[in-house]
């Protein structure tokens, strides 16, 4: 770099969104892209953000470049905090993004529409670069996947509003589900058949108190189903239970719809390796009296949550009040077992300060 260039260029510059930090003058000056990095994103390649600031490496920016980039970041949607900082390299500049995503990203699947999933998912793309097949639950992304593909919809000839919602998906977690709303029947009774070792009453009795009512869909009913009927059965160690196929037809007495849901429990699972802290921060013998998660016995997840809760409760007990036992369960599907790894925090012991009782007098008997 020639000594006229090293006095011309600003030396570093830090600049978050709205935050001018060089002087006028250095902002009007142009000089060559050399090298942009980013950091802090996991979720999107440096290709697809290149893409949505809008940089090419070799132009001539400036400051202002650098604030517009950020800018279009940030109209993306999918990022808490941003920030750069440039500094010169070579005969220009070197830019460093540092990005914070948000917090949850869920996959996007499609549904109703006539088009396949996959030239959605272009068509999209062409207008928001940093849409790669996952997005938020809400905010600006999600408007702009709904209204990009309202049009669609609309052009197509087809009625009725695109919305977005998270909703629970067929591995246990959650996903965007974006298509256009539809007129649904509610439940109006689920009955189960093939539940093996699980009653039927008890499980038609326990699922339809959260059923009944609730608007018809398979997405919908998937939901109820994983929340409302799989823990009656992932107490007894059926942790590859299946749900479905489900038959509805109309309730020939209501408005709703009758649900028959066909039931697969598979094989019992047990479980496997137990980790738990060490050091352990809860006396032995008190964790024998309350454990009842033991490798070799029925993967009883029931049990797993209610010994979680023991050991919370027996230590705030002991002065520990913010005391929280968690566990990571890991499937094996091949050997049918369910390994835990188990965290156990007390936080900080508190003492008993003092005791202040008012309202008593000599007349009336204390509470």
């Amino acid at each position: 770099m020639s000594l006229r260039l090293q006095s011309r260029l600003p030396a570093v510059a830090l600049v978050a969104v709205g935050l001018a930090c060089v002087p006028a003058r250095a902002a009007e000056e142009t000089f060559p892209l050399r090298a942009v990095e980013f950091d802090g994103s996991s979720s999107f390649t440096s290709d697809d953000l290149m893409a949505a600031t809008g940089l090419v490496i070799g132009s001539r920016v400036s400051k202002a470049d650098f604030d517009l980039a950020l800018r279009r970041l940030n109209e993306a949607g999918v990022f808490e905090s941003m920030r750069y900082r440039y500094e010169p390299l070579g005969d220009g500049y070197g830019l460093t993004i540092v990005l914070q995503e948000v917090p949850e990203l869920f996959p996007v699947r499609f549904e109703g529409f006539e088009e396949p999933a996959e030239t959605l998912k272009q068509a999209l793309k062409e207008g928001l670069p940093l849409f790669t097949g996952i997005a938020p639950g809400g905010g600006p992304m999600v408007r702009m996947i709904v209204n990009t593909l309202q049009s669609r919809w609309a052009g197509s000839g087809g009625k009725g509003e695109v919305v977005a919602n998270v909703v629970p998906s067929g591995d246990g977690g959650f996903e965007l589900l974006v298509g256009p709303e539809r007129e649904t029947s509610n439940i109006a009774f689920t009955t189960f058949r093939n539940t093996g070792a699980v009653n039927a009453l008890e499980l038609q009795r326990v699922f339809n108190q959260s059923a009944i009512g609730e608007p018809h869909s398979e997405v919908r009913l998937k939901e109820l189903l994983h929340y409302n009927a799989r823990p009656l059965f992932t107490e007894l160690g059926y942790m590859a239970v299946a749900f479905c196929p489900c038959e509805a037809r109309p309730d020939p007495e209501s408005q709703g719809v009758l649900v028959e849901v066909q039931v697969e429990p598979g094989e019992v699972y047990l479980f496997g390796d137990v980790n738990w802290p060490d050091p352990m921060p809860i006396a032995p013998e008190t964790l024998d009296r309350v454990n009842r998660v033991v490798p070799g016995q029925v993967a009883n997840m029931k049990a797993a949550y209610g010994t979680m809760a023991a050991i919370s409760e027996g230590a705030k007990r002991n002065g520990y009040m913010k005391a929280q036992a968690t566990f990571d369960d890991r499937v094996d599907h091949e050997n049918r077992r369910v390994h835990l790894d188990i965290e156990v925090s007390l936080g900080k012991q508190y003492v008993f300060s003092r005791l202040i009782v008012e309202g008593l007098d000599i007349l009336s008997e204390p509470a």
